[in-house]
């Protein structure tokens, strides 16, 4: 969500073409300002809950292999995608962003810059293939958003979008209609913010931001036109950084498109000390 829905969706078309055109990204190792961003090292998981000591989500080992997609500069540091999959059995094991420590220095502060303040994440092919996901677009909120007093801190919207790039930018902002029944989970009631090039947001009445505790991390569910399109795991910039790890149910609708897909149940949150990056991941799949 951002806090202008409406009003700016002409000064975002604009300053989309400018961000398409100025976003710098690379391929395979890429090191700038002392970061050296490998692709072979694997992104590991980290055990937050007993269930995953005995699964295949524990991240340890050699029964999986991490695949990286091209690398983006966010503050004076950087960004990419990645996706765990099994070499026993192909099925994806997490899908998310690693945020290196530097991402977070010199961020934009006009929160009227969206081009400035939105970086595009392209998934790798093996992403693709095994998931609904197509690309990742990160939204940052210097000043964050509506409703005041509870979104309105620094934060990142993290969009895992089903739709192509090009689908998401040609969403108008106008409202549509809603999902038909099963297609968003059950307690998804509240219909927020309908914004440009995102779509309608959803959200959770029972989220504790809602019942008066401080907002950190929340999960907001997006459609366009009556069809879910987006996942999304909002989380703050403070909260972030404080290394917290989270480990926290998605819940989940009775109906999906597409179908034959692995879809997550879980999203996580963590920062690996050893490199001093951060991640945000979806785990735990299931075949719909």
């Amino acid at each position: 969500m951002t806090k202008q829905f409406l009003t700016k969706s002409a000064a975002i078309i604009i300053l989309a073409f400018l961000f398409f055109s100025c976003k710098k990204t690379g391929e395979g190792n890429f090191s700038k300002n002392n970061e050296l961003l490998s692709e072979t090292e694997k992104v590991v998981i980290p055990q937050i809950q007993p269930s995953f000591v005995a699964g295949k989500m524990n991240g340890k080992g050699d029964d999986y292999n991490t695949f990286y997609g091209p690398v983006v500069q966010m503050g004076d540091g950087h960004l990419r995608s990645w996706i765990n999959i099994s070499r026993k059995d192909g099925e994806p094991l997490g899908i998310g962003i690693e945020i290196t420590g530097k991402a977070f220095d010199h961020l934009p502060t006009d929160a009227t810059n969206f081009a400035a303040n939105t970086f595009v994440l392209k998934l790798h092919q093996k992403a693709l293939a095994v998931t609904p996901f197509d690309h990742i677009t990160i939204n940052w909120e210097p000043e964050g958003h509506e409703p005041p007093g509870i979104y309105d801190v620094q934060h990142f919207d993290m969009h895992f979008y089903k739709i192509s790039l090009a689908d998401q930018m040609a969403i108008t902002g106008v409202p549509g209609p809603a999902p038909d029944p099963g297609y968003l989970p059950a307690s998804y009631v509240i219909r927020a913010a309908t914004v440009p090039q995102m779509g309608t947001h959803w959200i959770d009445p029972s989220s504790p931001e809602l019942h008066g505790a401080p907002f950190t991390h929340t999960f907001i569910y997006g459609s366009n036109n009556g069809h879910v399109h987006f996942l999304e795991p909002m989380i703050t910039k403070a909260y972030l950084l404080s290394g917290a790890m989270v480990s926290k149910a998605i819940p989940q609708p009775i109906h999906f498109a597409p179908s034959n897909k692995y879809y997550p149940s879980t999203y996580k949150i963590w920062k690996n000390s050893e490199n001093g990056r951060h991640y945000v991941a979806l785990t735990d799949f299931n075949w719909r």
